[in-house]
């Protein structure tokens, strides 16, 4: 996504405030909203989580949501889907996926002060890992997690997490969401696995 493309702002109430470039948005701290969606695998019982590209601004190599993006000035969260066959090949509509809720997340660093409203859902994929087409210039590849390890990360106290293959990542290689977060994510995840 380019700095200057244009995202409609909004107050925590997600009232609409009006279009701001991007680079506008995250140096003043404005808050706007973003689509975020959790693939969930039910015949492996495991979350797919992205690691971000080299190229990315933002945190690239981290590992984070499935899919996730900005929601642009003229767009809707219905709009959102988009996501996740631009990114990782996975066609579905919006009335397939599962809403969360709205999650709060505010971030600052020297280089960036990001208030987002994230519009976070759920979707059910069992196709092999192997068989999603990435989209290069934003993930590098896709990892998955048991959802035993999957609750560890909201578990801030612990350093280290394996994926299925038995590969190791430190919580440092991780995009800094609050557990707060990761955990209503979990628990969106438990209520499907009913």
């Amino acid at each position: 996504m380019s700095e200057q493309e244009m995202i409609m702002t909004v107050d925590r109430a997600g009232n609409l405030l009006g279009p701001r470039p991007r680079s506008e948005v995250h140096a003043n701290g404005l808050w706007h909203e973003t689509f975020h969606c959790f693939v969930y695998d039910p015949k492996r019982d495991v979350v797919l989580l992205q690691q971000r590209s080299e190229q990315k601004k933002d945190f690239p190599g981290m590992l984070d949501i499935t899919a996730a993006g900005h929601l642009l000035a003229n767009e809707t969260v219905e709009d959102g889907v988009r996501e996740l066959e631009e990114e990782i090949g996975l066609t579905c509509t919006f009335d397939q996926l599962i809403p969360l809720g709205i999650q709060e997340e505010e971030f600052r660093d020297a280089s960036l002060w990001d208030c987002e409203r994230c519009h976070v859902f759920l979707a059910r994929s069992d196709q092999a890992i192997d068989a999603y087409v990435l989209q290069e210039t934003e993930v590098k590849r896709l990892i998955a997690f048991s959802i035993e390890q999957f609750e560890r990360i909201a578990d801030m106290s612990i350093e280290r997490i394996q994926d299925t293959t038995g590969e190791w990542f430190d919580r440092r290689q991780f995009v800094p969401h609050p557990s707060s977060y990761w955990r209503h994510v979990r628990q969106g995840i438990e209520q499907l696995r009913k």
